[in-house]
């Protein structure tokens, strides 16, 4: 009760009486956004200025977080947009394996100045397939980082040789982004253990003098899977 008595008094001493001094100045538009994210307990830990990055095999969930993270805030007609490679044409919206989909924005990997014109007027930004972009997308982010935005990044952190990406690990070396690293269920023993990524060529793993970045379904015969780390073959 004393404790109570003492907390009253303090915010009792706080509050204004009109007329009797200066009125406090409007919330900044970063503010009001703030506010607005964190009413809500599902998004609490995406605060502003922050970038989270939903990483892990093939079939691990990776877009269906970043789909049903970004569908919150669009909910709440918060001004975000979910970008994703210009070539990655396996579907005409972002959409994860499980069917949960979005409008997605297509651009060109390579064309910073495009990127940064699409985010430009964004509070939250999403970015689908991640390991496509090249590491000039980074200072980017940074930069909209600084401005206070929340940004939500999906992708494959390694290649099928178990090889970080160069994109995935510069994301990782900025100290806002927040890692959530999902596992898949094994192709081989079922178990959910998965924590790499399988290419194979008519059923065998591809050798390791493969390109690192190639499509799904984009050449004949090539399929994807997620193992575990017995059942990982390279």
């Amino acid at each position: 009760m004393l404790r109570r008595s003492i907390r009253a008094r303090r915010i009792i001493s706080k509050v204004r009486v009109p007329g009797t001094g200066p009125s406090p100045a409007p919330p900044s538009s970063h503010a009001i956004l703030f506010l607005s994210m964190t009413s809500s307990p599902l998004v609490t830990h995406l605060l502003p200025g922050s970038l989270t990055f939903f990483a892990g095999p093939m079939f691990s969930g990776k877009t269906l977080e970043l789909v049903r993270h970004l569908q919150i805030f669009q909910e709440q007609q918060i001004p975000s947009i979910c970008l994703r490679p210009a070539f990655d044409t396996r579907t005409p919206v972002v959409q994860s394996k499980s069917g949960l989909l979005m409008e997605g924005t297509l651009v060109e990997a390579t064309n910073l100045e495009r990127i940064r014109e699409l985010m430009s007027d964004k509070f939250v930004i999403g970015i689908d397939e991640i390991q496509f972009f090249t590491t000039d997308i980074v200072p980017l982010l940074e930069e909209e980082l600084r401005k206070g935005k929340t940004i939500l990044v999906a992708g494959l952190d390694n290649d099928f040789r178990g090889k970080v990406f160069p994109v995935s690990h510069a994301l990782m070396a900025i100290p806002e982004t927040v890692l959530q690293r999902s596992r898949s269920v094994c192709s081989v023993c079922r178990q959910y253990n998965a924590t790499r990524t399988q290419r194979l060529r008519n059923g065998v793993p591809v050798t390791t003098d493969e390109s690192s970045t190639v499509l799904e379904n984009s050449q004949q015969n090539m399929t994807y899977e997620a193992r575990c780390l017995a059942h990982h073959v390279i």
